[in-house]
């Protein structure tokens, strides 16, 4: 097997800057809640990522295939009816859940994006995609584990799990998408449409935001400039240079990081249980992810959806 290139320093930069925006994201979104109800936090952030994302889509090439009128309106319903109740449910899951616990359950959108795509897409799996998936859900079943062993499906694990559910659902839906049109264009009509669902909010981010503390403001701020907008940036660079199967490897670092970022700003500390189901789910994640590799080297048996 042919070895992979060295890295360049733009390259390590660019996933620097991805793993700590995307990181911190579920960091910054604690912060802004103490603050802003989760709806307002939610379209204040929507709205500051919007105007970053319309100074990039005034950037863009004009010899890129333009998306026909049919294709924008979809878009625009897809970031309606997917991203913005993600981030609501994202939102309201971080009342009560840690923003390390919230990222190792976000981290699983994979698995939840391959049962999709093997139901919507007809797409298939081989065995050890099946034994990732298997290891995933055990990870995630111990992180929802109490502090007594019980098995506690509570309400802010629920919306996290919902926003995961929904955030892949974005992910299925937006594919063809990305095969015909550029990744600016497609994000950027979804991240419009979120805008647009999240609307009706206003009145409470007019309420929120005169009574917001500077610091729960400059979170929001934060999140719709550097985890949206500047992480897609790096990430956009990051593809071009590199595989995605290759590149995703790199972000398994990042709920490790949630949490100790977590940790040294918010002063959240996890239960050793959770954070030892948050390291399994992680592990049952890079065994589907190998799984990929091994479907290309041919080594594979292949599972039809029924």
């Amino acid at each position: 097997m042919q070895k992979a290139a060295p890295l360049s320093l733009h390259t390590k930069l660019a996933l620097i800057i991805t793993m700590i925006f995307w990181s911190s994201a579920f960091v910054g979104i604690r912060a802004g809640l103490e603050g802003y109800s989760p709806g307002a936090l939610a379209l204040f952030r929507f709205l500051v990522a919007s105007l970053c994302m319309l100074i990039l889509y005034v950037r863009l090439p004009a010899d890129r295939p333009r998306v026909s009128h049919i294709d924008k309106i979809k878009l625009l319903l897809i970031g309606v009816l997917t991203l913005s109740t993600y981030h609501v449910f994202l939102n309201y899951g971080e009342i009560s859940v840690s923003s390390g616990i919230a990222s190792f359950i976000i981290s699983q959108s994979p698995v939840i994006t391959t049962v999709f795509a093997i139901f919507f897409l007809k797409e298939r799996i081989n065995i050890i995609g099946i034994l990732g998936m298997v290891i995933s859900i055990v990870g995630v079943t111990v992180i929802m584990l109490g502090q007594d062993g019980e098995f506690k499906f509570d309400l802010g694990n629920s919306f996290v799990l919902l926003s995961a559910v929904l955030g892949s659902l974005f992910a299925v839906v937006q594919k063809p998408f990305l095969k015909k049109y550029h990744g600016t264009d497609v994000t950027a009509y979804g991240m419009w449409g979120c805008a647009l669902g999240l609307v009706f909010y206003f009145p409470a981010l007019s309420h929120d935001i005169r009574h917001a503390s500077t610091i729960a403001t400059f979170s929001a701020v934060y999140l719709g400039i550097f985890p949206a907008a500047l992480a897609y940036l790096a990430w956009s660079h990051i593809l071009t240079v590199m595989p995605a199967s290759r590149a995703a490897n790199f972000l398994y670092f990042m709920p490790l990081l949630a949490t100790l970022l977590g940790w040294f700003f918010l002063g959240e500390i996890p239960l050793w249980s959770s954070l030892a189901g948050g390291v399994v789910a992680l592990i049952g994640l890079w065994v589907l992810n190998e799984s990929y590799r091994w479907r290309l080297l041919g080594k594979n048996i292949i599972v039809e959806p029924s």
